[in-house]
């Protein structure tokens, strides 16, 4: 069986035509997003091997809002509290997408090189049912989230518990307190989790609430577990994938420039568009 390659983006308007017939059963993209390099897998920062938080979550968490409280004041919920940190950089079980293909299309020409070696970017198209769907404000949403707050030990437990039925799972010790965490948002949640609903990520819609998530039409994938049980299979997620070469990034981002997508739209903190206006006098030549 031949098996058939992602397209190549050679201009903004090449993309724009792979974006146009982008379709999965007469569905189209629920967000995209663009990555500097083609060998990464697309998962949340924190569950990274490399990154080494995983195993600390909970304390990484807290230790950020004990530094600077002032900034979580305001945040209801812990969904609210991933977006804030994941603005801040620190890694979370969220996953930066965007609305808009052509601001992932603008991550993807970000340069990387591995080992001397420039390496091609990849822009992918997301595909969800609308049962997959949820808003910032879902108990979905609220569970998955408060998984943030578990030790090492409670989510290897919460892994184990997945096997179970709806019944005995939502008895199980650990749920009970994703429960408490949970009933902190929601006093009046009842306890009736489906295991299968904290393994699939879920596409959110987020308040916009902040000026990059308004200037990146950004949205988040939001993740449960790690990785899905050994008898579970994510068919509902589906991908489509454009390759953007490692020689075309910068002409690509020139053209991106022009219509209005570049780092002082994208980040509009005085900090990157100082950068952002520092760059283009010292590319100009002058």
């Amino acid at each position: 069986m031949k098996i058939k390659r992602p397209p190549i983006v050679e201009s903004v308007s090449d993309f724009v035509e792979h974006v146009m017939g982008w379709t999965r059963g007469g569905e189209r993209p629920v967000a995209f997003r663009g990555e500097q390099y083609t060998g990464w897998q697309t998962q949340p920062k924190v569950f990274r091997p490399d990154v080494g938080l995983y195993e600390h979550e909970k304390n990484a968490v807290r230790d950020l809002i004990s530094i600077h409280p002032q900034e979580f004041q305001e945040d209801e919920t812990m969904f609210d509290r991933l977006v804030r940190m994941q603005h801040f950089e620190l890694p979370t079980r969220l996953l930066d997408v965007s609305t808009n293909p052509l601001v992932a299309l603008y991550f993807a020409t970000a340069e990387y090189k591995l080992n001397g070696k420039a390496e091609d970017g990849k822009v992918q198209a997301l595909f969800l049912p609308e049962e997959r769907q949820r808003y910032y404000d879902s108990d979905r949403v609220s569970c998955m989230a408060n998984l943030a707050n578990f030790t090492a030990d409670e989510k290897r437990e919460m892994a184990k518990a997945y096997r179970l039925n709806r019944t005995d799972f939502n008895k199980h010790p650990v749920v009970r307190r994703l429960l408490w965490f949970v009933r902190i948002e929601k006093p009046h949640f009842e306890p009736q989790i489906d295991p299968r609903h904290l393994q699939q990520p879920v596409f959110v819609k987020p308040k916009m609430s902040n000026r990059r998530i308004i200037a990146q039409s950004g949205a988040f994938l939001i993740y449960g577990a790690r990785r899905l049980s050994n008898t579970q299979v994510d068919t509902d997620l589906r991908l489509s994938r454009a390759t953007v070469p490692a020689g075309r990034k910068a002409e690509i981002r020139n053209q991106l420039e022009r219509l209005g997508i570049h780092a002082s739209s994208l980040f509009p903190e005085i900090d990157k568009a100082a950068g952002f206006v520092v760059s283009r006098y010292k590319n100009s030549g002058v």
